[in-house]
């Protein structure tokens, strides 16, 4: 039973978690691994590639060249990163833990809408240039009773309509996956906030796009806290810019860091945040805790 962590060395995981996985019997070793051959050579008899983060190395290639191997596992919730068609025609098991995140991202999206909504970030930047006081200019969104559309409804959009039931919002979701969903199309019309929460996949990259963006009432605001290729960044700027919808609130972006001159942070109607939706004083714990079991639960079936 062996696993290697090819992110870093085991200084990277805090202790009582590498005790934790050896304790259950596993052999573990740790290694920053930057290219294809490295990882093969690293991982060659191990049944478990374990990650955070991206890895080039990882590649479907690599994963030819290592028949010892049963699993690959990334901690967090995206697989965007993984040669997951690769793994699937080799039998390789595919792994995440999106449960360690799924609570914090949906508190980081409700934070973002209520933000945008409420214009919080904007009202702070005039009273600071002196705005006066008792001058407000009327706002076009409201929270309560709104139409909240989810895209994906997997375990982080559940978390988000959970929190938004105080507001009394009516929460509709589009999932190709629920049996229940409506169609893509339909609940970009009725909504008046959408929140994205879709793994990127060549089905979603550019998902929202000029034609789905003409599809919003003019006032609605988008939300992401999925990945920044699910949304056409220069249609949403041109959509934000022209009035057809209201803003945007964005914790994902195409280009990460992003270009200075990206067209979105000339609009003041937009929100940023730097991919920070699933750091919390709990983010530690919550992804190490997950992480372990995890690999422990591969090797106990």
């Amino acid at each position: 039973m062996k696993t290697v962590m090819i992110s870093g060395g085991e200084n990277a995981i805090p202790a009582e978690y590498l005790q934790q996985i050896r304790n259950a019997g596993i052999e573990l070793e740790c290694k920053e691994c930057l290219g294809e051959d490295a990882v093969v050579e690293f991982a060659a008899d191990a049944e478990l590639i374990w990650m955070f983060g991206p890895n080039k190395g990882l590649t479907g290639n690599a994963l030819k060249r290592l028949p010892k191997c049963r699993g690959i596992f990334r901690s967090g919730s995206g697989l965007d990163a993984l040669p997951c068609a690769e793994a699937r025609e080799l039998g390789i098991a595919v792994l995440n833990t999106p449960e360690s995140i799924a609570e914090c991202v949906a508190e980081h999206a409700v934070s973002l809408l209520f933000a945008l909504i409420r214009q919080i970030p904007q009202y702070d930047a005039r009273v600071r240039k002196g705005f006066e006081w008792g001058k407000t200019p009327g706002l076009n969104w409201h929270i309560t009773g709104r139409t909240l559309g989810l895209v994906g409804y997997g375990r982080i959009a559940r978390h988000v309509e959970e929190m938004v039931k105080g507001f009394h919002m009516n929460v509709i979701h589009y999932d190709p996956f629920t049996p229940d969903s409506m169609e893509l199309d339909e609940l970009l019309a009725q909504s008046d906030y959408v929140s994205l929460h879709c793994p990127l996949t060549d089905e979603t990259r550019n998902l929202i796009d000029a034609r789905r963006l003409k599809l919003m009432k003019k006032n609605a605001l988008l939300v992401n806290t999925s990945r920044g290729p699910v949304v056409d960044e220069n249609a949403l700027a041109a959509a934000i810019a022209d009035g057809t919808i209201g803003g945007a609130a964005l914790d994902v972006m195409v280009d990460e860091p992003p270009q200075l001159d990206n067209p979105l942070f000339k609009l003041d109607n937009v929100i940023i945040t730097p991919h920070v939706a699933a750091f919390s004083a709990d983010f530690e714990k919550n992804f190490w805790s997950c992480s372990a079991k995890k690999v422990i639960d591969f090797f106990s079936k």
